[in-house]
């Protein structure tokens, strides 16, 4: 598995918005986030059925709810975005 591309796609979707207080408020998207989103879906696509080592690590970095949930919640403008985030 390319940890290091693995690593680059999920770091490269976006980030949490917060007040003064810790509160999400938010989410940024980066340049690229719908690529990474596509990217992201093809490693999972091609992960190892026994091993499931994409989706241990997806799990390990808490993708799900530090990205994929908040572009959800929070960009819901982007209909392409946000169906690819509910693929994932």
């Amino acid at each position: 598995m390319d940890m290091e591309g693995l690593s680059a796609i999920c770091a490269g979707l976006g980030s949490i918005e917060e007040d003064e207080d810790g509160n999400q408020i938010g989410y940024t998207k980066d340049e690229y986030c719908l690529d990474n989103l596509k990217d992201l879906l093809r490693f999972l696509r091609r992960d190892d059925p026994h091993t499931r080592e994409v989706f241990k690590q997806v799990c390990k970095w808490n993708i799900v709810a530090k990205d994929l949930i908040p572009i959800i919640e929070y960009c819901q403008n982007d209909r392409n975005l946000v169906l690819n985030a509910g693929k994932s």
